[in-house]
């Protein structure tokens, strides 16, 4: 890629970031963006449809680093060992719970933590060789894992008991 469309593109993301601290993202406009990152409104039109096509990539970009830990997950482990899997997870959260948070209020976040999950979920299953078709308990058991964790810590944010939502999840992944 283009370095001049990753400088830009960087921009934007940490001029999304920047305003997110000072306001709701659905309030930020493209000028004040565009501003804050250094670019004109036509470079803006370039990379994005719209405001939420931007806030929507910016969004997609973060949990594609979320998305990459899931490939080194192994079912088995994860089925009868969940302690690590579980504090991966949790890991991966909190490094970025900040991001979550500050999309916790857009228009698209419910779309958005649902696509998450759902590539979460894929990932990990496509690496294990595990398809709804043939696998359909091991494919209920990664989903449950993975919208579990995400559901508890976003409901749980601000009072985020890391210890506790560990308890929970493994104790219930251990059962049959």
């Amino acid at each position: 890629m283009d370095k001049r469309i990753v400088r830009t593109r960087h921009a934007v993301f940490n001029a999304v970031f920047e305003l997110a601290t000072e306001k709701e993202l659905d309030k930020i406009t493209v000028v004040e963006l565009c501003e804050k990152a250094g670019i004109n409104k036509s470079t803006f039109y370039l990379h994005y449809k719209s405001i939420n096509d931007c806030l929507q990539k910016c969004f997609d970009l973060f949990t594609d680093k979320i998305l990459e830990f899931g490939k080194d997950i192994d079912y088995n482990t994860m089925s009868v060992s969940p302690e690590e899997t579980v504090k991966k997870i949790l890991d991966a959260a909190e490094k970025n719970m900040a991001y979550v948070l500050k999309f916790k209020n857009t228009v698209f976040y419910d779309s958005a933590i649902k696509s998450l999950k759902d590539k979460f979920v894929g990932i990990i299953c496509e690496n294990n060789s595990i398809n709804l078709k043939d696998n359909y308990h091991e494919v209920a058991k990664v989903a449950f894992l993975v919208g579990g964790c995400a559901d508890l810590i976003i409901m749980l944010t601000p009072d985020f008991n890391r210890d506790e939502i560990e308890k929970i999840m493994v104790d219930t992944i251990k059962r049959k």
